[in-house]
């Protein structure tokens, strides 16, 4: 059966309450269409809500964000640039293909062909056309300089955010992501010493007791190293000067260390160095550098050069079970003790026999002591 024909006036236009019917329809699919719209806005962010703040780690957090953003509205790319605080490079996800076919993301550099966008300090959301692509490129730039977040489409898959929602995205993601660098700063203060920005003393044990247990790096050495007569700088010219000297000696202590050794100021004038891998031969060179280094180090004080030196004991694991950190400790402390009590400025080793100074079989033939140095 065929409908029927919509009333018309003599000359056959419309009739003008048929056209304001019509004009209420679509008006209330318009309403329909936006109301359904917010809900899928709030679901979504409900949910990347959620989701992002389960991590108090940055690259974490842009994954996770990436993810879900990718599952409300499918992007060719998306780039996230942080703040330097955040210690980290540009970070990009790209779609890819799993093997059940579901879309993935992929970390990767950033393509080369998308232009470079400012950064302001405030918050700021931009649509822009990246070079080359034809596309679009979301730019949300985060509050209190956070840094940037792009979300790049291709020409065939431009997707429209409501205002609203990327305004809360970044409010949110610069919410998360402050925490997150508060979370990172606190934890940081906790480890290490305010002064000389070394481990401390608790981080330090901690660490060490992990690495003990790990057979791969034996043999472990342990250098506890004392500064000699360090007392006298701060009764002469005052705990700034003491001050100065210990963050000379941290600094000494890192530029001397490789990679993977361990630096902690262990208490007071105090430090500690553990070695993986290390042998007492090589524990030894390297105690060595850092006591020459430190001797040659002048410091100034109301007008007076001043130079200080160092004792040092080491002590080395044995790959026994019968290796703890208490005992790798007590071992270097009594080295350290040797140390001081024959004169200081000096660095000795732990042997299992007994604490004085050992040769190596080329310094025996020499009767040259290896390890007693003035």
């Amino acid at each position: 059966m065929e409908g029927k024909a919509m009333p018309r006036n003599a000359s056959g236009d419309l009739r003008n309450s048929d056209i304001r019917t019509s004009g209420i329809v679509a008006h209330h699919s318009a309403d329909i269409s936006e109301l359904e719209q917010k809900l899928n806005e709030a679901n979504f962010m409900s949910r990347f809500m959620a989701a992002t703040s389960t991590s108090l780690d940055p690259q974490d957090i842009c994954s996770i964000a990436s993810r879900h953003i990718f599952d409300f509205i499918p992007f060719h790319c998306i780039v996230f640039s942080l703040a330097d605080e955040f210690g980290l490079p540009t970070i990009v996800f790209t779609p890819g293909t799993e093997g059940d076919g579901k879309g993935s993301l992929a970390k990767g550099h950033r393509p080369s062909r998308y232009a470079s966008s400012s950064s302001p300090s405030r918050a700021n959301v931009q649509m822009v056309k990246p070079r080359k692509t034809g596309g679009a490129r979301i730019s949300l730039s985060l509050h209190e300089a956070m840094g940037t977040v792009q979300i790049y489409f291709l020409p065939l898959e431009n997707r429209i955010f409501s205002p609203s929602l990327l305004a809360e995205l970044t409010s949110h993601f610069t919410r998360i992501l402050k925490n997150a660098l508060t979370h990172a700063q606190v934890k940081e203060l906790a480890m290490k010493d305010s002064l000389t920005g070394l481990f401390n003393r608790r981080v330090f044990d901690e660490l060490l007791t992990l690495e003990v247990s790990r057979k791969e790096l034996m043999p472990i050495s342990l250098l506890l190293i004392d500064l000699d007569d360090f007392k006298k700088i701060n009764d002469t010219f005052g705990h700034p000067a003491g001050d100065e000297v210990l963050t000379s000696v941290g600094k000494i202590l890192r530029d001397g260390c490789r990679g993977s050794d361990l630096v902690a100021r262990y208490g007071g004038e105090e430090f500690a160095v553990m070695l993986p891998a290390t042998g007492p031969s090589t524990a030894f060179e390297i105690a060595q550098r850092f006591r020459t280094r430190l001797a040659s180090t002048s410091f100034v004080f109301e007008g007076q050069n001043v130079r200080m030196t160092a004792s040092v004991g080491i002590a080395h694991t044995t790959g026994t079970k019968r290796d703890s950190l208490e005992k790798l400790i007590s071992r270097a402390d009594q080295a350290l003790y040797r140390a001081k009590e024959s004169g200081k400025n000096m660095t000795y080793i732990y042997t299992a026999k007994s604490l004085d100074s050992i040769t190596l079989p080329e310094a025996r033939q020499l009767a040259s002591p290896w390890l007693k140095t003035a």
